[in-house]
């Protein structure tokens, strides 16, 4: 399925040379490699928070004696 789009002038002249840069066949297909480019997910989450501490770190103050049952 196909639609049109309406873009300001200088946008469809960076189209026009990224698609000339990337060598694409469209300008769907210009518009498809920035998408993915820019919101590639990760394979793995690992890493993605940085370093949080040990587990005790992060457990200590999530519930004290009162809390328990």
């Amino acid at each position: 399925m196909t639609t049109t789009i309406q873009v300001k002038e200088d946008t469809i002249e960076w189209l026009k040379r990224l698609r000339e840069q990337y060598k694409a066949a469209s300008y769907d297909e210009v518009i498809e490699t920035l998408i993915k480019k820019e919101h590639t997910l990760p394979k793995s989450g690992f890493g993605l928070l940085g370093h949080v501490g040990s587990r005790k770190e992060i457990l200590k103050g999530l519930r004290d004696k009162h809390d328990r049952m």
